[in-house]
């Protein structure tokens, strides 16, 4: 007897989650990606391309040869965390299977060495090495608003030295950022971190129209006859 596919949904849900996909995001599909929010037609022209190279990138994932996306647009809250999380999301529900699980790792980029600098703690149980390891050899790595940190040698030396790892292992890297791979070789001083960007991903150019509002407009509105009834 076939298992139900619910179970199949939870399964995947609670890898998602492990992966720290937001939950917000958890239930997110790239078909329900939805272009009509945006006002401007040129948005909603370059929101269908982005779509449509999204669908197409996980549809030839094996094709891929380890190459990513760079989803990039100077506008905070356009849609680019939410199309990554559905990017990894199809990921996760087409190509991980039993006996090839997909190992992946879903994180804003502060965070990320936020959680590094933890192990430098004598208290820490994770050791750094460990943690270094783990992000270099994920499956997949979704890193969200890579651009905000603040550059430091010591995050310029720790990013190029997981990027470079993951390049030449051809390890498929997601990103999201408010800077052109270009604006991020001007952060990025020595070039080393968007020089291996540019090689590991390709980059897709996201809506300039902030969404996130009319997101928040729309569920306010679907709350209101509740409240005021």
């Amino acid at each position: 007897m076939n298992p139900c596919p619910c179970r199949f949904d939870k399964a995947v849900k609670k890898k998602l989650l492990k992966a720290r996909i937001p939950e917000e995001f958890v239930q997110a599909t790239i078909s329900s990606f939805d272009i009509s929010l945006y006002k401007k037609q040129k948005e909603k022209e370059r929101a269908a391309i982005a779509k449509r190279a999204s669908a197409n990138f996980v549809q030839n994932f094996n094709q891929m040869q380890g190459k990513g996306l760079y989803l990039y647009s100077d506008t905070k809250g356009s849609g680019k965390t939410r199309l990554m999380a559905s990017i990894v999301n199809a990921l996760t529900a087409i190509y991980d299977k039993p006996g090839e699980p997909l190992s992946i790792l879903f994180s804003p980029t502060i965070d990320l060495l936020d959680d590094i600098k933890k192990t430098f703690s004598d208290d820490s149980k994770v050791k750094t090495s460990d943690l270094i390891e783990t992000i270099k050899n994920v499956d997949i790595l979704a890193l969200d608003d890579i651009g905000v940190e603040k550059v430091t040698s010591f995050v310029e030396e720790k990013f190029s030295g997981i990027m470079d790892y993951r390049l030449t292992n051809k390890k498929v890297t997601l990103f999201t950022s408010n800077l052109s791979i270009d604006d991020l070789d001007i952060k990025y001083k020595e070039g080393r971190v968007s020089s291996r960007i540019e090689k590991m991903a390709f980059p897709i150019y996201m809506p300039d129209e902030k969404i996130r509002s009319y997101l928040a407009q729309q569920e306010n509105e679907d709350l209101q006859s509740l409240l005021y009834r």
